[in-house]
């Protein structure tokens, strides 16, 4: 027997942990025994006591008020945790000897006192998976004999210390030990206090292998927008992103891929404007040979839209609105050459000769292309665990007129709790994928953890549940997934999990199209967990929905603006906004940007209009700010027969643009007021906008009397001119008669 003990570590960033029951932890469930996190924060002594070790002040400074310091350490977490983790995933082959790893955190303000460790493991095997849970949970006693013993020293105030214990092969504790989860217990004594913290170490039969089929998510973060833009692919396929490290960890197992299709259409859409690690990314999932389903678009919440009433799932929309013609260069044609021609002088260069051109609306990919994961399975629902109850399965069955989807749920919410339950399963007329709760759960959490050590205590148990639902199941088929996470994981965190599963010495990898093929056991679905508030959220947001719809019918196109609004929703709708105390804001600012694009189109309020005349225009502006021109009729109704409108009036407003319109008026006998409605609407009737009133004052008989009495000017200046002209020839008559005689003698010379 060997152990090992690290010195205190004085500088550890904080982190979330799973503990088993019997941790220090006064606050840990033991029903979420593997879910507790404890901050764990490190400073030294010497930090601690940094706050109050000022320098000296000379006697003749005056006294002054220090400033309090802040510090950079993270608040402790008030609690010493104590992990104990056996290594190789809790499986003890035959020869082989026991490694176990021991973890004490102080997350306190005083320094602990040294720690004994005693490590214990029961001869007898535990019997069935509820006798594994209850003692996991700390709910059963088993009768333990100790195996070996280690100790630590004093850890000081937020450090943290660990430990190795090794149980050599040949010891008499391992010797001659039958197939079977065996209770493992280590007992950690600080003066007078006892800490027991539990595990399970898995001796493997070499007889039999149940077929195992693991599913594995391919998903992004939470985003609000409809696809995600060049810089967060960019960000999340390099080396070390998030979607980099999913497709390392999964490279090489024979897990099944539930992709979300949002991913691969937020890429394709970029054409050549993607980012080359995206592309390459893309690349390498199609050369993957892994077996692959669809999630919903943006992994949008199945439960929310079947509580909300909707008849039918909420499908994608078009994303031509996101693509441009630019990205997607298709090859120029060019005539063949005839031989008998003449060559022609090399013309110069100019950009069909590049061979390329920009594509038209009909070379764009079609939604169909963009979403395509290359699925060669039915479709497959898989709601958050949890979720995906009684309610699921009924509206699934009772919606649509095709074949009702897969619905892939936790075997949580299968009636008969406690027992292994068939992974191939129909509840009455929904087909169901029921995926192991407890085998699953482990392996999520193992997934999320980054140190080895922490991550050793999930695996285990993870391990010790494979064991005994294999032996319950037989050659019947197991299903388990390694759930998604609110976070990213590391490709090391993420792929152990999967390898613990697939590398289960009591299973054999199968494939999903065996396990669907699979004659159906009948169960009975329970009732899932319901979310009132992202039902509501759903139901909102698909009846802002419906305005729109109306509204786009200004468009050619409205899937320009349903689509891109419709892929909002889904992925304000994704799994990975579960949680998260932003939500409801993301929520109300989708609602509000669709009720934004709603009023972008509308009338300008006019002026007061006088008309002087019998026929004129009314102008009126229209305010588009949309970056698509729309199609609009004004209709006009004065409330006064003083004045004759033209009923409609058609018109292209131009984007982002305010256009003038004018409307044909005439008035008819008389003066006044009136006031003329104005109203917005579309090629199909759906109002616009809100309407608007203009005062128009009609001086109808102006034009007449202007007219006459310009007439009368006119004529009165003719006469005038007329008068004077021939006054002034009466008076200048002798004068010109003699001009005239003086005259003729030059012209005759």
């Amino acid at each position: 027997m060997t152990d090992t003990v690290s010195s205190s570590r004085a500088t550890r960033t904080p982190r979330r942990r799973a503990a088993r029951a019997g941790t220090a932890d006064a606050t840990l469930d033991a029903a979420g025994r593997r879910a507790a996190g404890l901050g764990l924060v490190a400073v030294t002594a010497a930090a601690l006591c940094g706050s109050v070790l000022l320098a000296p002040t000379p006697a003749s400074a005056a006294p002054v008020e220090p400033e309090p310091e802040v510090s950079d350490a993270p608040a402790l977490s008030g609690d010493v945790s104590y992990v104990m983790a056996p290594a190789g995933n809790g499986i003890l082959d035959d020869g082989d000897a026991l490694t176990v790893s021991f973890v004490v955190d102080n997350g306190t303000l005083e320094a602990l006192a040294a720690v004994d460790v005693s490590l214990g493991l029961a001869d007898d095997a535990l019997s069935s998976r509820s006798s594994l849970t209850s003692w996991l949970d700390g709910e059963s006693a088993a009768r333990t004999e100790e195996i070996g013993t280690t100790s630590f020293g004093a850890t000081l105030s937020g450090a943290e210390q660990t430990g190795r214990l090794t149980i050599d092969a040949d010891d008499e504790a391992l010797a001659d030990r039958q197939p079977g989860v065996y209770p493992l217990a280590a007992t950690f004594t600080v003066g007078d206090d006892e800490v027991e913290v539990r595990s399970a170490v898995t001796v493997p039969d070499d007889e039999g292998a149940t077929p195992l089929t693991v599913i594995v998510p391919i998903t992004a973060p939470a985003i609000d927008t409809a696809v995600l833009s060049a810089a967060q692919l960019e960000e999340l396929t390099v080396e070390g992103g998030s979607l980099a490290s999913q497709l390392d960890a999964v490279a090489g197992t024979p897990v099944v891929l539930a992709i979300d299709p949002a991913i691969l259409a937020s890429i394709r859409l970029l054409g050549s404007s993607a980012p080359p690690s995206a592309r390459e990314w893309l690349d390498d999932l199609q050369a993957l040979p892994n077996a692959r389903f669809a999630l919903q678009y943006g992994d949008a919440d199945v439960t929310a839209q079947v509580e909300a009433g909707f008849d039918d799932l909420l499908e994608p929309g078009s994303l031509t609105a996101l693509m441009r013609d630019e990205d997607f260069p298709v090859p120029a044609e060019r005539p063949e050459p005839d031989a008998t021609d003449t060559p022609s002088p090399t013309p110069s260069p100019s950009f069909s000769d590049t061979g390329e051109a920009d594509a038209t609306d009909d070379d764009l990919p079609s939604l169909e292309e963009l979403l395509d994961v290359d699925a060669a399975y039915p479709e497959i629902l898989w709601p958050a665990t949890g979720t995906g109850g009684a309610s699921v399965a009924d509206a699934l069955a009772g919606g649509g007129d095709g074949t009702p989807p897969l619905l892939l749920t936790a075997s949580d919410l299968v009636s008969g709790g406690g027992a292994t339950a068939s992974a191939r399963a129909s509840a009455t007329d929904t087909q169901v994928l029921v995926y192991d709760s407890d085998i699953s759960r482990e392996l999520h959490a193992a997934s999320v953890q980054d140190d080895t050590t922490l991550r050793a205590e999930p695996l285990a148990a993870a391990s010790a549940y494979l064991h005994v639902a294999a032996d319950d199941a037989g050659d019947d088929p197991l299903l388990v997934t390694v759930d998604r996470a609110a976070d990213a994981r590391s490709r090391l965190a993420l792929r152990a999990a999967i390898l613990a599963a697939t590398q289960a010495p009591s299973t054999a990898a199968s494939t999903i199209a065996g396990l669907i093929a699979t004659t159906p056991a009948p169960v009975q679905l329970l009732g899932g967990l319901p979310d009132e508030e992202r039902a509501y959220a759903a139901s909102d947001m698909h009846a802002d929905e419906v305005g729109l719809a109306q509204f786009a019918t200004v468009l050619d196109e409205p899937s320009l603006l349903t689509g891109p609004n419709r892929n909002e929703i889904l992925q304000v709708l994704g799994n990975a906004w579960r949680g998260e105390d932003t939500w409801p804001a993301v929520v109300a600012e989708q609602r509000m940007g669709t009720t934004r694009t709603i009023d972008s189109v509308g009338l300008l309020p006019p002026s007061t209009i006088q008309l002087l005349g019998s026929t004129s225009t009314l102008p009126v502006w229209v305010r588009n700010d949309l970056p698509y021109p729309v199609n609009l009729t004004l209709s006009a109704r004065p409330d006064d027969l003083r004045l004759d409108v033209e009923d409609t009036v058609t018109v292209v407003a131009s984007p982002a643009s305010n256009t003038r319109i004018e409307v044909p008026v005439e008035a008819r006998i008389g003066n006044g007021e009136v006031d003329v409605a104005l109203e917005l609407r579309s090629p199909v009737g759906v109002q616009i906008g809100s309407a608007e009133r203009v005062e128009v004052y009609v001086r109808a008989e102006w034009e007449g009397i202007g007219i006459t009495a310009l007439a009368i000017l006119v004529g009165g200046l003719l006469i005038v001119g007329l008068v004077r002209t021939i006054r002034h020839r009466r008076r200048g008559g002798p004068d010109a008669s003699a001009a005239a005689s003086d005259t003729a003698p030059e012209a005759d010379r």
